[in-house]
C-alpha cells in the first residue's frame, strides 16, 4: 500500500508538472503545500516518541522503586523469620542448659531426641562438648572440627554466645564436605565456672525454608550473610533447576542496618546479573537477611508495556506517514483543482460576459422578525445590467427596492422570496418600463447558501413567436376567426364569468343549408369562397362583443354574452338567417344557402363546455332535420330521438359486423312476351329481435353515415355468391343488376370491386347490371366518365336509374353511353292520371330509343299502366304486379311467364 501511494504521488507530480497552468514549474509553485504535510509530520512525530519515552522512562522508575520498596519489605519479613528460627535453636539450648545444669551433667540427649523433645530436630543436631572439644553427648553421632573448637571454645568460656558459625563437616563416600551453622552456648557447673558448651548445628536450609513464591521465580534469592561477608545460608534456583551454593554471592559488606539498592556491577552474584537487593541486619546475631529480586523479572511488566507502546507509536507512525503521504498528493491535487477552479472561474467569467444571458448574484436583508424585506445585487455581468438599461457599476450596490417599485416591486419580490424559500423558482416577467430593452424576460433564480443567484433572459422573440403560434393555432385560417380548440377555453372563461355574476348567455351552433352541394358541384375553391362570406355575415349580424368562432367544415359557433332572457338568442337567430337569404354572389356564380341553427342556454341547458356544445348541435341538427334553414332550442325530446337514431347506427355498425344483411331479388319482365329478363338485387336487415327491417328505414341512415361503402362491397359479393350457387344447377341464368349508391361509385373504385368479386367466385360478367342514380353522375367530370367505362370495360352493363328525379342532360345522357334506363315510379303513378305524366314518358322513352337505351318502368300496380307503357313503346317493366322482391330460391326463376295484358 505504502508503495502504491508513492507511485499515485509520483504520477500526480508528474501529471502537475505537464500542465498546461504551469508546466514544470507547477509542482515547485506549490512547493510549501507539499513541504507542510512532512514537516507537519515530522514534528508531531518527534513530540509523540520523546513524551512516549518521557512516559516510558517515569514508568520505569517507579517500578524500580517500587520493586527496591518490595525488596526491602520482603528482607524485612525474611529477618523475621530468622529471627524466629533463632529463637527456636536457643529454646533448644536452653533446654539442655537447663537439663544439664540440673543433672549435673548428666543428660543423654540422643534419649531425648528420640522422645520428640527437640523441635525440628532433623534439621538440628544438639550436642554437649568439654573444654577440649569432644563431644560428650549428641542427638546423632557427630563430630566439632579443630577449627570450629578453636572459635567457640574461648568465646563459650568468656561467656560469649556464638551465632552462626560456618562449619566445614567432611561427607563420607564423597569428595567435598557439608556446609553448616554452629550456636553455642556455656554449661556452668555449681560453682559457676565454665565445665561445658552446648553445641546446635543447624542446616543452613533450616533459614530459607520460607514460601515466598514473589522471591524466588526468575533467578531471585534470599541469603544468610555475615556482617564479614560471608554468606551464611543461600536459597536459589539457577537454570535447568540447578541449586546454587552459598559461594554464589559475594556480597559486600552492609553499613546500613536496613536497606534496599540496585546491584548491577556483576560483584555480588556469580551470574552476573542485575538484581535488586533488599537487607534487614539481625541485631546481637552478625548476620543480615538478604533479598534479591530479578532485575529482568521485576521490569518485565515494563517491557511488555513498552513493547506495546512502542508496537502502537510504530503503528500510529506508520498511519501518520501514509497520511502525510496521502495529504502531499491531495494537496497537490487540490492545488491542481485550485487552479483550474481558478481558470474555469475567469473563463466563465468571460463567457458570462460576453453572453446574452444576464447573471445577478443578490444577498438578501432580513428584517427583526427573520423575514427577507429586500435584495442587494452584489455581483452582475455586462448583459444583466443592460436588461435594466444601467451599467454594472451602477447596478452593483443596488437594492431591489431601488430598481422597481409599485406593483412591479411586489411581483419581483414575490419571485425572489419564492426562491429563497424553495431553493428554486423560474418566472416570465415583463418589462416594467419602456427604457428596458426587453419586453420579456424569464429569470431563473437558485439559491446558493444564504445568495441567490438570478439568471435573466431576453425572451420576447420567443414569447412573440409563441404568440403567434398559440394565435395561429385558435384561429381558422381560412376565415381568421376563432378555431374549435379556442371557443372550449373561451366556455370555460365564460363559464366562470358567468357563475361569479350569476348571468345566463348563449350558445348558437349553425350548419349552412346547401354548401355540400355547391362544394361538391364547383369544388373546394367556391366552398371557400362561400365560407369566408358566411364568417362575414355572421359577424354583422350579431353585436361586436358576441364571440363568432368557425368550428369546422361548414359549422359556426357563436357565443352571445350577457343575454337576459333566451328571447335575445332568439333575435340574434332571427338577424343571421335574414342575412343568409341574401344571395352570396361569389365568382362561380350566385346562390342562396340558408343556415340551420341550433340553441343551448347556460346554465339551463349545460354547466360544461362540451355539455352546451353538444345540446346546441342535438339542437341544430333538429333544425335542419325539421325544417332547414330555421333556428332550434335544445329539446330533450329532440335528444332522446337522437339517442335512439346513434342506437340505430350502432346497431347498423353490429349488423355489418355480424352478416345480418340478406338479399332480396325483384324481377323485370319484358312486355312484349312476359319473360323475366333481369332481377334486381335488394338489400333486406334481419334484426336479431325486429326481423326483417325495410330498407326506407336503414338505407338514409348507413348512406348518410358512410357505412353504404361497406355495406356496398357485401351487397355486390353476395350477389356474385348467389349468382354461383344458381349457376351450380346448370339452368340458364338472367342478369341481376345491383344498386350502386352515389357515395359508393365517387369514393371508391367500382369496377376494381366487381372484379375481384366476379374471380372469387367464378361469375360471368355478363350476368352482373350495375344502378346508378343520377345524382351519381351529375358532375359530368372526367373521372365520372372514366369510371363508368371500367365497368362497362369488364363486360357489365350500366343501367341509369331513378331518371327524371336529377338534373341529367341529353349531352350527359350522350356522352355517358348508359346500356338502360329505369323511368323512376313518381312518372309511372301518374300514367292514367294526367296527361302531363304520359307526356312525361313519352319524351324520356323518345330520348332513351334515339340513344339506343332499353326502357324499363318502375313501380308497375296496374294493368292500366302496363298498357300505356306498351303503347309508348316501353321495353321492360318491374313493380308490385309483377312480383314484390323475393328470397332467393334454390334456383332461379326464370321459366316462368307472367300475363302483361288484360284478357
Amino acid at each position: 500500500m505504502f508503495r502504491k501511494l508513492l507511485t499515485d504521488l509520483r504520477a500526480r507530480i508528474a501529471a502537475a508538472r505537464h500542465a498546461s497552468t504551469g508546466g514544470p514549474a507547477f509542482w515547485k509553485q506549490h512547493l510549501w503545500r507539499l513541504l507542510a504535510w512532512p514537516i507537519g509530520a515530522v514534528v508531531m512525530l518527534g513530540l509523540a516518541w520523546l513524551i512516549l519515552f518521557q512516559q516510558l522512562h517515569a514508568e520505569r522508575k517507579q517500578l524500580e522503586l517500587r520493586t527496591l520498596q518490595d525488596a526491602r519489605t520482603l528482607a524485612n519479613g525474611y529477618a523475621q523469620q530468622i529471627l524466629r528460627e533463632v529463637d527456636t535453636v536457643e529454646q533448644t539450648a536452653r533446654y539442655v542448659k537447663y537439663d544439664w545444669e540440673s543433672r549435673q551433667g548428666d543428660v543423654h540427649l540422643g534419649f531425648a531426641d528420640e522422645h520428640g523433645l527437640f523441635v525440628d530436630g532433623a534439621r538440628m543436631l544438639v550436642s554437649v562438648v568439654d573444654a577440649e572439644g569432644r563431644v560428650l553427648t549428641s542427638t546423632a553421632p557427630t563430630t566439632l572440627s579443630p577449627a570450629a573448637a578453636a572459635y567457640i571454645l574461648p568465646r563459650v568460656q568468656r561467656g560469649i554466645p556464638v551465632n552462626f558459625f560456618v562449619d566445614e563437616v567432611p561427607i563420607d563416600s564423597r569428595s567435598g564436605s557439608r556446609h553448616r551453622l554452629l550456636f553455642a552456648w556455656e554449661l556452668s557447673d555449681r560453682d559457676g565456672k565454665f565445665a561445658d558448651a552446648v553445641v546446635v548445628a543447624v542446616d543452613p536450609a533450616y533459614f530459607t525454608m520460607s514460601d515466598a513464591e514473589a522471591v524466588f521465580r526468575e533467578d531471585g534469592l534470599q541469603a544468610l550473610v555475615g556482617d564479614d561477608g560471608r554468606t551464611r545460608a543461600l536459597r536459589s534456583e539457577g537454570t535447568a533447576g540447578t541449586v546454587r551454593q552459598p559461594g554464589f554471592v559475594h556480597a559486600a559488606p552492609l553499613r546500613l542496618s536496613a536497606g534496599s539498592m540496585l546491584v548491577g556491577d556483576g560483584a555480588w552474584f556469580g551470574d552476573g546479573r542485575p538484581r535488586f537487593v533488599g537487607w534487614q541486619h539481625i541485631d546481637r546475631r552478625g548476620v543480615n537477611a538478604v533479598v534479591g529480586l530479578d532485575y529482568q523479572a521485576a521490569l518485565a511488566p515494563w517491557d511488555a508495556m513498552r513493547s506495546a507502546w512502542i508496537s502502537s507509536a510504530l503503528l500510529g507512525t506508520t498511519t501518520v506517514v501514509l497520511f502525510t503521504l496521502l495529504a502531499m498528493s491531495n494537496s497537490l491535487r487540490l492545488a491542481r483543482r485550485d487552479n483550474d477552479l481558478r481558470v474555469i472561474r475567469d473563463t466563465y467569467r468571460m463567457a458570462t460576459e460576453a453572453s446574452n444571458e444576464g447573471f445577478y448574484m443578490l444577498r438578501p436583508e432580513w428584517d427583526d422578525d427573520g423575514a427577507v424585506k429586500d435584495f442587494e445585487v452584489i455581483d452582475c455581468n455586462r448583459r444583466a445590467a443592460e436588461l435594466v438599461a444601467r451599467e454594472p457599476r451602477e447596478l452593483i450596490g443596488k437594492k431591489v427596492t431601488e430598481l422597481y417599485e409599485g406593483e412591479v416591486l411586489e411581483t419581483r419580490m414575490q419571485s425572489l422570496r419564492r426562491a429563497m424559500d424553495t431553493g428554486y423558482n423560474e418566472v416570465t416577467l415583463g418589462r416594467p418600463h419602456d427604457s428596458f430593452p426587453a419586453k420579456w424576460v424569464t429569470l431563473k433564480m437558485f439559491r446558493y447558501g444564504d445568495n441567490l443567484a438570478v439568471s435573466a433572459r431576453d425572451v420576447t422573440e420567443d414569447r412573440v413567436h409563441e404568440e403567434e403560434l398559440l394565435r395561429r393555432s385558435n384561429e381558422d385560417p381560412l376565415t381568421r376567426l376563432p378555431n374549435r380548440y379556442w371557443v372550449e377555453g373561451h366556455l370555460r372563461d365564460a363559464i366562470a364569468r358567468a357563475e361569479r355574476e350569476n348571468k345566463m348567455f348563449a350558445l348558437l351552433f349553425i350548419d349552412l343549408d346547401g354548401f355540400k352541394a355547391i362544394n361538391d358541384t364547383w369544388g373546394h375553391a367556391a366552398g371557400d369562397e362561400l365560407l369566408c362570406t358566411a364568417a362575414h355575415r355572421l359577424k354583422e349580424a350579431v353585436r361586436p362583443h358576441d364571440c363568432v368562432t368557425r368550428f369546422g367544415g361548414d359549422e359556426f359557433v357563436i357565443v352571445l354574452d350577457n343575454i337576459t332572457d333566451p328571447f335575445d338568442a332568439a333575435q340574434a337567430s332571427e338577424r343571421i338567417q335574414r342575412a343568409f337569404r341574401r344571395s352570396i354572389r361569389l365568382s362561380y356564380g350566385e346562390y342562396v344557402v340558408g343556415a340551420s341553427i341550433g340553441i343551448s342556454l347556460f346554465p339551463t341547458d349545460g354547466k360544461e363546455p362540451r355539455e352546451l356544445l353538444q345540446n346546441a348541435d342535438v339542437a341544430m341538427y333538429s333544425a335542419k332535420t325539421s325544417d332547414r334553414g330555421s333556428y332550434r332550442f335544445f329539446d330533450g325530446k329532440f335528444h332522446d330521438q337522437l339517442k335512439a337514431r346513434l342506437e340505430r347506427i350502432r346497431e347498423l355498425r353490429h349488423a355489418l359486423a355480424h352478416d345480418q344483411f340478406v338479399m332480396y331479388y325483384e324481377p323485370r319482365v319484358d312486355l312484349a312476351d312476359g319473360s323475366i329478363t333481369s332481377f334486381e338485387a335488394l338489400v333486406r336487415w334481419v334484426h336479431p329481435t325486429r326481423g326483417v327491417v325495410s330498407p326506407a328505414e336503414f338505407v338514409p341512415l348507413v348512406e348518410e353515415t358512410g357505412l353504404v361503402l361497406k355495406l356496398g362491397d357485401l351487397v355486390i359479393d353476395k350477389v356474385c355468391a348467389q349468382l354461383a350457387l344458381w349457376a351450380k344447377n346448370g339452368d340458364k341464368l338472367v342478369p341481376v343488376s345491383i344498386n350502386v349508391s352515389p357515395r359508393q361509385f365517387n369514393d371508391t373504385d367500382v369496377a376494381q370491386t366487381l372484379r375481384r368479386a366476379l374471380e372469387a367466385h367464378g361469375v360471368d360478367p355478363s350476368l352482373i347490371e350495375v344502378e346508378l342514380t343520377e345524382s351519381s353522375v351529375m358532375n359530368e367530370t372526367a373521372s365520372v366518365v372514366s369510371a363508368i367505362q371500367a365497368i362497362r370495360q369488364t363486360g357489365i352493363k350500366v343501367l341509369l336509374d331513378d331518371f327524371g328525379t336529377g338534373y341529367s342532360s341529353l349531352s350527359q345522357l350522350y356522352k355517358l353511353r348508359f346500356d338502360g334506363l329505369k323511368i323512376d315510379r313518381a312518372f309511372i303513378v301518374q300514367l292514367g292520371k294526367t296527361e302531363g305524366g304520359i307526356v312525361i314518358v313519352r319524351a324520356i322513352v323518345t330520348m332513351a330509343r334515339a340513344l339506343a337505351m332499353r326502357i324499363v318502368a318502375e313501380g308497375v300496380e296496374t294493368m292500366e299502366q302496363v298498357d300505356m307503357l306498351r303503347a309508348l313503346d316501353c321495353d321492360e317493366i318491374q313493380g308490385y304486379l309483377i312480383s314484390k322482391a323475393m328470397p332467393p330460391a334454390e334456383s332461379q326463376p326464370v321459366a316462368r311467364n307472367f300475363v302483361v295484358m288484360e284478357a
